[in-house]
């Protein structure tokens, strides 16, 4: 090979990488506790919807913005300001992962991933017979 052709490669390798390394998530997984004592690092929050509070969405106000609670899996809940619009099956989530940092007191998203219920669950299952009658 040419001496030209090795560097392009090289070239291209070091590029690759680059742009994996710019894109992966590096955050560290944490509960509101321990992202609390790290205001501003970027971090990741698991837990779950309090659905008792309200899920604050207005679009004509501020369409990127929504605001909820969620509780982490320690048990802690924490105001939830979410940099994005309300995402459809929120109130229906069964679990929540969040992407961001700490401020005042708040957690900011940037990032939000949810695992809502299966549709295929057997509770979720509904038969029709012949007769037209619906069992479960």
């Amino acid at each position: 090979m040419k001496r030209s052709h090795i560097m392009s490669l090289l070239f291209i390798a070091i590029l690759v990488g680059t742009f994996i390394a710019t894109f992966t998530s590096t955050s560290r997984s944490v509960g509101f506790t321990d992202a609390a004592m790290a205001p501003g690092e970027e971090c990741k929050v698991s837990g779950t919807l309090v659905r008792e509070e309200p899920v604050i969405y207005d679009p004509i106000v501020d369409p990127t913005k929504t605001v909820f609670h969620m509780e982490d899996r320690e048990g802690k809940t924490c105001r939830i300001v979410l940099d994005k619009a309300k995402p459809t099956g929120l109130e229906n989530s069964e679990s929540i992962d969040l992407y961001g940092s700490m401020v005042d007191g708040e957690f900011h998203a940037t990032e939000m991933l949810m695992k809502c219920p299966s549709k295929y669950n057997e509770s979720n299952h509904v038969l029709v017979n012949e007769t037209g009658d619906s069992s479960s």
